[in-house]
């Protein structure tokens, strides 16, 4: 299947806002783009809470999940699976050496989501509808290496807990997002994780050339796959290091800079 271009679209902050404000007018824009091109959604969220959007946009490609760590085709059993972990001991050993630094964490094995503490302030960051929710000590729970883990802390011990990781284990990083009332949510991921090999594989997958490779992102966590595209596009609301990593700018995505972008310039790249 050859298709003019790839275009590959993160979500949260580049089509969505609040976990479920879609930009439906660049999610109908982007539907009548795929009868000739490739799109991909590309983000952190699980396949569960990816699948909305994924439907609405009505593709049979590609699902780039956990910033990279789960790539997958549900339409496409020929499509390679991608499944990067990291090993479930290090968030026991967190829980043990750390628990004061850290209000929460929970992490998954595709859609099995595993959570240290029952916390209603973390629930809208499970997206836990259409998993299954298993709640307590990940020593006594957690039977598989998980996706990765994501960190419910104060911002105070954001220093603290990056440095326990980097001490102590090799090949595995973290990174974190502000939250109102100064606390934040920290990713702790496998190196090899990375939406912009997952988006190469994908091109490579479907023989589309690096010079017709698209992508729009928002995040520090978009940084790799905008570098892995030829056609790299921030949003206007997105983190400083992304918008300098960017050769475009696009509007914000309450100004459906998605649509505007492929609207003006996609005929004259």
């Amino acid at each position: 299947m050859i298709k003019d271009y790839l275009i590959a679209v993160d979500l949260d902050g580049t089509l969505v806002t609040g976990f479920d404000r879609y930009d439906r007018k660049s999610i109908r824009y982007l539907r009548k783009l795929a009868k000739a091109n490739l799109i991909v959604i590309a983000t952190g969220r699980p396949y569960r809470s990816t699948k909305p959007a994924y439907e609405m946009l009505e593709l049979d490609t590609p699902i780039i999940n956990y910033n990279g760590a789960l790539v997958h085709n549900p339409h496409d059993y020929l499509f390679p699976k991608t499944m990067i972990t990291i090993d479930k001991q290090i968030i026991a050993d967190l829980i043990r050496d750390k628990a004061d630094a850290i209000i929460n964490i929970f992490c998954e094995v595709e859609d099995d989501i595993y959570l240290w503490k029952k916390d209603d302030q973390i629930q809208p960051y499970l997206h836990a509808d259409g998993g299954t929710l298993s709640i307590g000590n990940p020593e006594d729970i957690l039977h598989s290496d998980p996706n990765g883990a994501i960190v419910y802390a104060t911002a105070e011990k954001q220093e603290e807990i990056t440095a326990y990781i980097a001490e102590r284990y090799q090949n595995v990083n973290t990174r974190f997002w502000p939250l109102p009332d100064g606390l934040v949510l920290g990713e702790i991921y496998n190196a090899k994780t990375s939406k912009g090999a997952a988006l190469k594989k994908i091109a490579h997958y479907y023989g589309v050339p690096d010079k017709r490779i698209i992508a729009f992102g928002d995040g520090h966590n978009d940084i790799d796959m905008l570098q892995a595209a030829a056609v790299p596009v921030a949003m206007a609301n997105g983190h400083p290091e992304l918008l300098q990593a960017a050769r475009y700018i696009t509007k914000s995505v309450e100004n459906h800079g998605v649509y505007h972008f492929l609207k003006k310039c996609l005929r004259d790249l």
